[in-house]
């Protein structure tokens, strides 16, 4: 399976017959392929880029993935806090209490300029807070979202060079090879998929 970036950051819980494995990632620059067998269960909690644990930060996360010691099948470690593995029922009661434990917290400078609403700061302020909490620089994280709106456009039937000028790409070409890059298949590939 293919997982494209998003521009959030993942607890991804992987359930195989003889095992549970707890993942925790960090945002991610390019797409990233996982292998999974017929009966696994994957269910992830993505999380805006505003968010970020104090455990383990954007900046040291970029790209990566940490899979937290789990004890039997139903709990895992948290730094020093043993927490019950979420199903998809308990997905909203794990989140309330990763917020309410301090585990999950929101920067409120990120979130504005995500928003695109930025609070006042200087840039050299907001690039600080946003890859310390993200891991990315600006620059990459908006590289990422247009990609994501390029291939929504796509799949909505519109023509590339239409998409490329709506998005501020130099040109087609250099919007399939950004796209490429990023996101690891080819808008033509998408659409034949």
């Amino acid at each position: 399976m293919l997982m494209r970036p998003d521009g959030c950051w993942d607890f991804a819980i992987l359930k195989s017959a003889d095992q549970t494995i707890v993942l925790r990632t960090g945002l991610t620059t390019t797409a990233v392929t996982h292998h999974y067998a017929a009966g696994d269960e994957i269910l992830s909690i993505a999380f805006k880029a505003s968010s970020y644990m104090s455990l383990m930060p954007g900046e040291q996360m970029r790209d990566k993935g940490t899979v937290l010691e789990t004890i039997g099948r139903d709990r895992f470690w948290l730094g020093t806090d043993v927490l019950e593995i979420p199903t998809f029922d308990t997905v909203d009661s794990f989140v309330q209490k990763l917020v309410r434990h301090s585990h999950v917290e929101d920067n409120s400078l990120v979130a504005s300029v995500v928003s695109g609403h930025p609070m006042a700061m200087s840039e050299r302020t907001m690039q600080r807070h946003f890859l310390k909490t993200t891991g990315l620089t600006y620059k990459t994280f908006t590289q990422i979202e247009r990609a994501q709106k390029a291939l929504a456009l796509l799949q909505q039937g519109r023509p590339g060079a239409d998409v490329a000028f709506a998005l501020g790409y130099a040109d087609q070409p250099h919007m399939i090879r950004s796209v490429k890059a990023i996101m690891g298949v080819t808008p033509g590939r998408l659409a034949r998929d």
